[in-house]
């Protein structure tokens, strides 16, 4: 089976999470430190508070009365514009499902 949209930000957040926890930085975002050399690296605490955020983020949509929620012409729901882009973030990861490229 298939992950859904949900299940599938979740665990790419989980694996954000637990890299930030042990020190590991992303780079290429404005939020970042230089190095001392030059390179621009992603602060652990800066990606944990990422993480919350994405994590509310999803807790919004998950409410019985989502705003949001659409469905196609056989009436299964699918994934909102919102999800759809905080997923964009990790297209390059090998579960990431062409279907919900935006």
């Amino acid at each position: 089976m298939s992950q859904t949209i949900t299940e599938f930000l979740e665990a790419r957040i989980d694996e954000d999470e637990q890299r930030a926890s042990s020190g590991w930085a992303r780079l290429g975002d404005s939020r970042w430190d230089t190095t001392e050399y030059g390179q621009d690296i992603l602060t652990p605490s800066a990606v944990l508070a990422e993480c919350a955020a994405k994590r509310a983020i999803i807790a919004l949509h998950d409410l019985s009365l989502d705003p949001c929620d659409e469905f196609d012409a056989s009436f299964k729901s699918v994934p909102c514009e919102t999800l759809l882009t905080i997923a964009a973030v990790y297209k390059d990861h090998p579960d990431y499902r062409q279907e919900w490229a935006v």
